[in-house]
């Protein structure tokens, strides 16, 4: 006897097949995943680091990109991240690019703005509307942008395409930690940039594994093709009709000239973009007005005259509404009453006026809402904060009037670093100041010097030191998660941004307050170490100070209290 099966039983049974078949194909093994952890465990077994240079450099028009490769380099590959430093020459524009990963910024000197296009919030930078009808222009319209300056970081989530200029005197420098193996990252960790406009060339080089044959010949495809930007790839035809647009324009966005080649341009004549000014801007140019026998109309001044246009039209245009509505409401009390004489119907009378009063009430919050139109994504992500400074020496969290400062910027104090799952820590020491032996907890460490010289020792879990040597400016260190390291300044001093691997980064000291040592039993430590109490007494008690320690000696700290 054949037993048939019904047909929906064999649709679920191939549906059951189709998925499991599915899994195999793409979810690892149990063993695959443990090869994958132990070969990612074993890239962090360092018997050695180093300060690195950069790898690759490449000169634009008006700047400089240089990067150090983690492909090169196993420190940063046991960190799962790659640095890149941008030099932006004054009127020097960085072309409109995106990442897959998170970017944490550091500003390491220079001013200059910074726009981003966060999909979905609406443009909230506008230019004032033109009174007279002569001219016909369209308004300008775009996001926010926002100011930078010394000691700034910001944080650039994944796939939010943005663009730096520096409108300064001075070089604009930023220094950038690429978080390639960040969880918001699907690619591989191979760092990877993806350009809106001109003709860029790949800013990492290429990894020591590759072969010759390979790279040649992804070099000749790229001679061959030529553009890589976004818009290189789409057909011309599609994309004219798609924007309602000549095809001429459409080849000047796949074919810039040459001087869009390379990812930093030269904006002749400076860049003209809606900003709010600066509080220095707007004192400098009311101080030129005043001293002007005839003050000319600068921006600022015709910024503020609009507005007061623009306030003194609202109120008349609100007066006038309220008049209408008093008059409409007096009008409907009026009818209504005359209904309720001529009826005799009280109850009617006072149901029409209160729909009257509801309908007046509903009109008015409809109007309201016109004018301060909002929504949820706009008050919280189109308005969440992406920046913190960290230079500012009354924003330190941490101080010694003779050794340094520290300042820490994490999920707490910018809630977006959460999400991005990283977090910094930038440090001052001063002449000889020392930061003391100690580990992170919970991240990895990527230090870069941004001014002065200094010693770092940093000891793996066997007890070995690493790497004992001088950092100067524009050097890279890794400190992996739990190895031990200890900074001292030179005699012009030490300062560096460390970026950490985690929102929520901490560090344990060695030596010192609150401690490891301060904090463990005196007769532990007497029989760990074999020391005798006196010895013990010692080791506890001699360094009063925390984190940050002077070079002095330890009885001179009394007069740190008093200063």
């Amino acid at each position: 006897m054949i037993l048939m099966a019904k047909p929906h039983s064999v649709c679920f049974l191939f549906f059951l097949l189709f998925f499991t078949c599915c899994l195999a194909r793409h979810v690892p093994t149990q063993s695959q995943q443990q090869s994958q952890s132990q070969s990612q465990f074993k890239e962090c077994q360092l018997d050695s680091i180093d300060a690195l240079e950069p790898d690759n450099s490449i000169e634009s028009e008006a700047g400089l990109t240089e990067t150090w490769n983690a492909a090169n380099h196993p420190e940063l590959r046991c960190a799962g991240v790659a640095i890149l430093r941008r030099t932006i020459n004054p009127s020097g524009l960085h072309l409109p690019s995106y990442t897959t990963y998170p970017e944490l910024h550091f500003v390491d000197q220079g001013k200059g703005v910074i726009g981003m296009v966060i999909p979905g919030c609406a443009e909230t930078y506008e230019e004032p509307q033109v009174q007279r009808p002569q001219q016909q222009h369209e308004r300008d319209r775009h996001q926010k942008v926002r100011y930078l300056r010394h000691g700034d970081v910001i944080a650039v989530p994944p796939g939010v395409p943005y663009w730096t200029y520096n409108y300064g005197k001075n070089p604009l420098v930023i220094i950038t930690l690429q978080d390639t193996t960040n969880n918001l990252n699907q690619l591989d960790p191979t760092p990877t940039r993806f350009y809106i406009a001109g003709k860029p060339e790949k800013e990492h080089s290429e990894s020591e594994s590759e072969s010759e044959s390979e790279s040649g010949k992804r070099k000749e495809k790229k001679k061959e093709g030529g553009v890589n930007n976004m818009f290189g790839g789409f057909d011309s035809a599609f994309l004219s009709r798609v924007l309602k647009v000549k095809e001429d324009l459409i080849s000047k966005l796949q074919s810039p000239k040459d001087d869009r080649k390379k990812q930093i341009i030269h904006v002749k004549g400076g860049l003209s973009i809606i900003r709010p000014p600066l509080e220095q801007e707007i004192r400098e140019t009311e101080q030129r007005e005043e001293e002007e026998d005839e003050p000319r109309e600068g921006e600022h001044r015709e910024w503020r005259r609009e507005r007061t246009r623009r306030k003194e039209r609202e109120g008349e245009e609100g007066e006038e509404e309220v008049v209408e509505e008093k008059e409409t409401e007096t009008k409907t009390k009026t009818k209504t009453r005359e209904k309720h004489e001529r009826r005799g119907e009280g109850e009617e009378g006072e149901e029409e006026e209160e729909r009257t009063r509801t309908r007046t009430r509903e009109r008015r919050e409809r109007r309201e809402g016109q004018k301060g139109q909002s929504n949820a994504l706009e008050e919280t992500v189109c308005t969440m904060k992406l920046h913190e400074n960290l230079a500012d020496p009354s924003r330190a969290d941490i101080f010694n009037p003779r050794a340094g400062r520290v300042s820490t910027v994490n999920s707490l104090t910018l809630p977006v670093l959460k999400k991005l799952n990283l977090g910094a820590e930038w440090v001052n020491l001063y002449k000889n100041g020392v930061y003391v032996p100690h580990w992170n907890i919970n991240a990895n460490s990527v230090m870069y010097v941004t001014r002065g010289k200094g010693r770092v020792q940093v000891v793996n879990c066997e007890g070995e030191s690493v790497f004992d040597g001088e950092v100067k400016r524009g050097q890279v260190v890794v400190v992996p998660q739990g190895f031990g390291v200890a900074k001292q300044a030179g005699s012009e001093g030490l300062e560096y941004i460390a970026f950490k691997t985690n929102d929520m980064a901490m560090i344990s000291p060695l030596v010192g307050m609150n401690s490891a040592i301060s904090g463990t039993p005196a007769e532990v430590l007497g029989h760990a170490f074999g020391l005798s109490p006196e010895e013990v007494r010692e080791l506890k008690n001699n360094r009063k100070e925390s984190i940050l320690a002077s070079p002095h000696d330890s009885r001179e700290d009394a007069y740190i209290s008093m200063v």
